[in-house]
């Protein structure tokens, strides 16, 4: 059986352990950001830990592409930056916890694709993408407006069968 003093000093030491740790996790997290580059140098973006945009920078050349072409070329620049981001987070804690804890399981399986890797399928029943693909095409019915003077409702107790 521990004495109070071993067992003390057993719960310092995990105390410290996960102070440092801690310690460890924000050095980490506060340097990581992720920063891409366009193949031609037009587009350059970078991103928070989270992968929230803190930098866009479009040069002259950027300028003179069409507006589907820059569109489409910010985008795949983010996530190139938005993967090194994470890559980084995931890296910070897996030298803290390593590749066996529940968080670095959940970091890297969220990971977003590469740039050479497929994206991952979506799987649904063809109904369910028929009605998505709708949505998106298709504006919700309106209501029609009611007629002035018009009752829009009868919030009474009493029934619509009348006795007789």
């Amino acid at each position: 059986m521990k004495t109070p003093d071993e067992w003390m000093r057993e719960f310092e030491a995990k105390i410290a352990d996960a102070k440092q740790k801690a310690e460890a996790v924000q050095r980490g997290l506060a340097g990581a950001q992720g920063t891409a580059v366009s193949k031609d140098g037009a587009v350059a973006v970078t991103v928070a830990p989270n992968g929230a945009l803190t930098d866009v920078r479009l040069s002259a050349d950027a300028m003179r592409k069409s507006h589907t072409q820059l569109a489409t070329e910010i985008v795949a620049v983010a996530r190139q930056a938005q993967r090194s981001a994470a890559v980084q987070v995931a890296e910070t804690f897996q030298a803290v916890n390593g590749t066996d804890s529940e968080t670095y399981r959940l970091i890297t399986e969220h990971l977003p694709p590469a740039e050479d890797e497929p994206e991952r399928p979506r799987y649904a029943f063809e109904q369910e993408l028929d009605a998505e693909a709708r949505a998106r095409r298709d504006p919700p019915p309106r209501k029609p407006a009611p007629r002035p003077g018009s009752d829009d409702g009868d919030f009474s107790d009493e029934s619509i069968f009348r006795d007789r």
